[in-house]
């Protein structure tokens, strides 16, 4: 009497992407040997799960092919290597990457390269003070009692001051204790006549050392003194503009000189009428450029093969294999946003692609696969 043998082989034909363990069904996904033989092309991922029944399992491409566009064509998280056959290619053809944010930032799809965003490396020169007005209609001087500490002696005294600059805040912006923004070239300010009348509306204009000649159409004068001093343990910078102003009031004329110093007591910036009060001047326009914090972009990319960033954003460059693209931006805006694009093929003719064809925790034996498989980038 014959006795019938029992196949323990599991055979699947296979023409979609998904889970292999669900195209064989229960009964036959519980054999011990796993046989998937493709019958047509498989258009994104074909996913082995670990089953302890399972002793060996063979993926026969039989010529088709498997692309996935989004990420590993195989996913093989079996205990039992998966062994590949056939000729078909099994490819990833995913080959770019996004990614965006507002700081550092680790890109996990291309390798863990990063993107390092520096706040305290890039500066740039961009208007501080940009207060221009028409004659007469600009800031006055005070009516003199404001009382300043002068720097250069610890004395109090009574000068003709524009109280609109007489805070902080403009110390800050004409480059607090050191007056760094107005030791420029191109720092500028006019003043024009408070009574019309009396005389033409400019009256004088006051530029930074090795400024330009003339400033809003006037002649204009550099610093005559230009100094620094220690008071009350800090180191102030004095400037003066000798002759400065022509100043006529009721058919009075004179010359006065313009004063620029951080009073020592308040800690406010100081532009001062000395000389005399009888111009009545006003300050028309005020021009002080000075550096403000930019932002530094820093793309290292940790791939091995050179990666395309686009978008402009700030990035756009070629990045060679462990190299860096630098981008300075002209702004406080922290924000990135960009996409990069690998190519070409290995040293065999097979494409790079940001995924290897397997990215399951199980492993893959190819000695029988004659197809053309991607390789990863990484």
């Amino acid at each position: 009497m014959a006795i019938p043998l029992i196949s323990n082989v599991g055979f699947t034909e296979v023409s979609s992407s998904g889970v292999l363990n669900d195209k064989a069904g229960t009964a036959k996904s519980k054999l011990p040997i796993q046989l998937f033989k493709l019958s047509g092309a498989i258009s994104g991922n074909l996913q082995m799960n670990n089953d302890s029944a399972h002793k060996k399992i063979i993926l026969d491409t039989n010529g088709n092919n498997i692309t996935n566009s989004s990420g590993s064509p195989l996913t093989n998280n079996s205990s039992t290597t998966l062994e590949l056959k056939g000729s078909g290619n099994v490819q990833s053809t995913l080959k770019t990457f996004t990614s965006s944010g507002s700081g550092n930032t680790t890109i996990s799809e291309a390798d863990n390269s990063t993107v390092v965003v520096q706040t305290d490396t890039h500066e740039f020169d961009t208007a501080l003070v940009d207060d221009n007005r028409s004659a007469g209609s600009g800031t006055s001087f005070g009516d003199g009692n404001t009382t300043v500490t002068k720097p250069n002696t610890g004395s109090t005294a009574g000068l003709l001051v524009s109280e609109h600059y007489y805070t902080t805040a403009y110390a800050t912006l004409f480059g607090g204790v050191g007056l760094t923004n107005i030791n420029r070239s191109d720092f500028a300010m006019s003043f024009s006549h408070a009574f019309l009348e009396d005389g033409t509306p400019i009256s004088g204009a006051i530029v930074g050392p090795s400024g330009p000649s003339t400033f809003d159409g006037v002649s204009a004068d550099q610093p005559d003194t230009n100094t620094t001093h220690s008071h009350a343990g800090s180191t102030y910078r004095f400037m003066r503009w000798n002759s400065a102003l022509v100043g006529v009031n009721n058919g009075n004329s004179g010359t006065f000189a313009i004063e620029m110093f951080i009073d020592s007591a308040t800690g406010k910036a100081v532009v001062a009428i000395i000389g005399g009060r009888g111009a009545f001047n006003q300050i028309k326009n005020v021009d002080v450029v000075g550096p403000t914090a930019g932002r530094r972009f820093i793309f290292t990319n940790n791939l091995a093969i050179s990666c395309v960033l686009s978008g402009s954003d700030p990035f756009s460059a070629t990045v060679s294999a462990g190299g860096t693209n630098q981008v300075d931006r002209n702004s406080t805006d922290s924000s990135f946003s960009l996409t990069g694009t690998i190519s070409g093929n290995d040293g065999s003719s097979r494409p790079f692609a940001l995924k290897d064809i397997n990215d399951g925790t199980g492993s893959v034996n190819e000695d029988a696969y004659t197809g053309t498989k991607s390789v990863s980038a990484f």
